[in-house]
């Protein structure tokens, strides 16, 4: 059995785009249905019942795409509102904090470091999720609001970028070896970020294990697209098509073209 239904995919922007990246590289048989939020991005600065109000949104969006899993590829969205996401379907619900926590226990001895919108560190969710599952690992979080503007301009390797993690990850210098980087739109900043820091600090991208986990729901539920020929990614916005197809290629990179970008109303 094949089950070619696609995966559906939300963030509040296009940072899930890395997400959606990481999915396609481990699953490249699965279709994919991605919607970014952009008429209300970000989500970071929000309060928590606006994010369960346009979280839900967005999946109602995407079940009536005839998704068979949803990936909350949004850390504001997954800390807030993926219980209220989860009700309202039977099927998978995945969201990237778990995969975030786990690979940051993995390769942690020392202290874990976690980066994030505002809404992310102040919902507490990485820390207490690090600690339930490891009690007693210390968790040192900081709001970095500025990455998403460099991350989405291209600004990942000039002197802006350079001065702006200076200045966020000074605290964490000698303090930490892994840092989760708590927002879909970190990953471009890799390169930055492990300057400032040193090699001794592990970088936690979530959206590789985010993938693996994602893999072994589908799996373990019977929901695999089996065969050789590649899924159909199909990317949807709510704003701002053109400026998202801009930003997406720079983040996607190479291996992965997007042909358009729709525009929808969801609101």
């Amino acid at each position: 059995m094949s089950d070619t239904r696609p995966i559906g995919i939300f963030d509040s922007g296009i940072g899930g785009l890395t997400v959606l990246r990481a999915i396609h590289e481990l699953l490249p048989a699965e279709s994919i249905v991605y919607l970014g939020d952009t008429a209300r991005v970000p989500y970071g600065t929000k309060s928590k019942e606006t994010i369960i109000k346009y979280s839900v949104n967005n999946a109602r969006f995407l079940l009536s795409q005839g998704v068979k899993m949803i990936v909350v590829a949004c850390n504001t969205a997954s800390a807030h509102a993926l219980d209220d996401v989860v009700r309202l379907t039977d099927y998978p619900v995945i969201g990237v904090v778990e995969g975030g926590v786990i690979a940051a226990l993995k390769k942690a001895s020392v202290a874990i470091g976690v980066i994030g919108t505002e809404a992310t560190i102040r919902s507490n969710k990485y820390p207490s999720e690090i600690n339930r599952l490891h009690p007693g690992t210390k968790v040192i979080s900081k709001a970095c609001p500025l990455f998403v503007a460099l991350a989405e301009e291209g600004w990942t390797d000039n002197e802006v970028a350079h001065a702006v993690t200076k200045e966020y990850l000074q605290e964490f210098k000698g303090k930490i070896d892994a840092l989760v980087l708590g927002c879909t739109h970190y990953p471009p900043l890799k390169g930055v970020i492990q300057s400032v820091l040193g090699d001794g600090v592990r970088l936690i991208d979530s959206a590789e294990e985010t993938a693996r986990i994602v893999g072994e729901r589908l799996t373990g539920l019977g929901l695999r697209a089996n065969g050789s020929t590649r899924g159909k990614i199909s990317l949807a916005v709510t704003d701002s098509p053109e400026r998202s197809l801009e930003v997406g290629r720079r983040l996607l990179g190479e291996n992965l073209e997007i042909s358009g970008v729709t525009l929808v109303d969801i609101i």
